[in-house]
């Protein structure tokens, strides 16, 4: 099917006709549609409506609605862009439509969507330039007879429409009890229903990944040995044989809550986050140590694991953030790779936890020259994309992006510190005040799904 950047406006026509819509001569032309039509059948999504239709004497491709004919496709009355295409001589189809689901709040009496409110308004000015139609919406304004989402509007506002039922839905809900609710399940098993695909599926913890990896043998030697922590004489044992280790949270992110444990001759070090910086503390026995640690990881699962000792840049610790995003049903691509060095007095090298950013090849060429630093980074895109295709074989769902965080020892190995389900999207980040290749990359797997879906 051929499709044409169509703009949309209210008609504000005189026509005695509450349905009916206004077809300018370009657009007829470009469409093939023969002068002696008079109706029109307009889909958008799960609606559609039959128009009365009139040409009129337009260069544009435009296409002016009314507002009953709007109103039962559940579009906004505002003017924007839209793709279209003519399934049949007398049906066009609007679309594709793409939603982003999270949680919305509100902030100065605006719609705010947390840490990825500036990457939605990427989503939405990439959407733009290709004439799709971009919503976010939530669980709470989620309803399948008549959606409510926030559309961004050519004054670059967030506005809350009526809008038509989505065609595909990326899923970037960030609290993991809420995508464990009823009301999350509903709605997926609504998509479902209606045959619409939604990514990324769900969150991942640290141990279905370890788990998913370990079942693969040719991972093992970029693995770290790592344990679910259950008690306190494994969480002894597991120290007495690796001496210095991390206890991490299976559901943390952003370098929260993890815990670096040091065996030394005659103490034990406790070293972990805050949001100050590291706190560092020294224990005469484990028993000591214990009674520490048990309060903070009693209430839910962590993951005991070996410390591998990274490569630093310029004496601080460092890792690499590769982000994977699905090009087809078959292929992934590396979208954009950064190198991660730790803030001063931090032990993990997360933007959250302020660290910096770094060019990869520049990184890599300063430590190992152009031709070893090439090969190694190599190396790790070829690393990352096989993580995430082994994943996708056995995690079930479907998944669009991924975060993969990987980082070098002295020796130059590579070795999986992290994979992230719904990486990070907030604007520090970014490098450059452009549409970053992840957040085009997500929109062009959107049309892919949309695409296939109308075969």
């Amino acid at each position: 099917m051929d499709y044409v950047k169509i703009e949309i406006t209210p008609t504000d026509s005189d026509i005695q006709r509450s349905i009916y819509c206004e077809m300018s001569e370009a657009l007829r032309l470009r469409l093939e549609i023969p002068t002696s039509l008079n109706s029109l059948k307009i889909s958008c999504g799960r609606h559609s409506v039959t128009c009365y239709l009139v040409f009129i004497n337009e260069d544009r491709l435009a296409l002016s609605i009314s507002e009953d004919a709007l109103d039962a496709l559940q579009l906004p009355s505002i003017a924007f862009n839209i793709q279209g295409c003519l399934k049949q001589i007398k049906h066009l189809k609007l679309g594709p439509i793409f939603g982003v689901l999270t949680e919305i709040k509100n902030r100065n009496q605006q719609a705010y969507f947390g840490s990825i409110h500036d990457y939605c308004v990427e989503l939405a000015r990439y959407c733009h330039s290709k004439a799709l139609l971009f919503y976010v919406f939530s669980l709470s304004t989620y309803n399948k007879d008549e959606m409510m989402g926030y559309f961004f509007t050519e004054e670059e506002q967030w506005e809350k429409f009526r809008v038509p039922y989505p065609d595909v839905v990326h899923n970037r809900i960030h609290s993991r009890v809420t995508e464990r609710s009823k009301a999350f399940s509903d709605v997926t098993s609504d998509f479902i229903e209606e045959k619409v695909p939604y990514f990324n599926d769900r969150f991942l913890n640290k141990w279905e990944i370890h788990q998913i990896l370990l079942a693969n043998e040719h991972l093992h030697p970029y693995l770290p040995d790592s344990e679910r922590l259950h008690s306190k004489t494994q969480l002894e044992n597991f120290l007495q044989i690796k001496e210095d280790i991390f206890i991490k949270p299976l559901h943390g992110s952003q370098g929260k809550r993890i815990f670096r444990v040091i065996k030394e001759a005659d103490s034990y070090k406790l070293d972990y986050t805050t949001f100050s910086g590291n706190l560092e503390k020294h224990f005469k026995t484990f028993h000591d140590l214990f009674l520490t640690l048990y309060p903070r990881v009693k209430k839910e699962g962590f993951l005991v694991q070996e410390t591998i000792p990274l490569q630093p840049y310029k004496n601080r610790p460092m890792d690499f953030r590769f982000l994977c995003h699905k090009k087809n049903f078959y292929s992934w691509k590396v979208s954009s790779s950064i190198a991660r060095v730790s803030g001063v007095d931090q032990f993990v090298a997360n933007l959250a936890r302020g660290g910096e950013l770094q060019k990869i090849k520049e990184v890599l060429t300063d430590l190992y020259g152009t031709d070893k630093g090439r090969h190694i980074q190599k190396l790790l895109a070829e690393l990352s994309i096989e993580i995430v295709n082994v994943i996708c074989l056995h995690a079930g769902g479907e998944f669009g992006e991924f975060g993969i965080d990987l980082a070098l020892d002295e020796n130059g190995q590579p070795w999986i510190i992290e994979v992230n389900t719904k990486p990070s999207k907030s604007d520090e980040d970014r490098q450059e005040k452009t549409t970053r290749p992840s957040a085009r990359a997500v929109i062009d797997y959107c049309e892919f799904l949309a695409r296939i879906n109308e075969l």
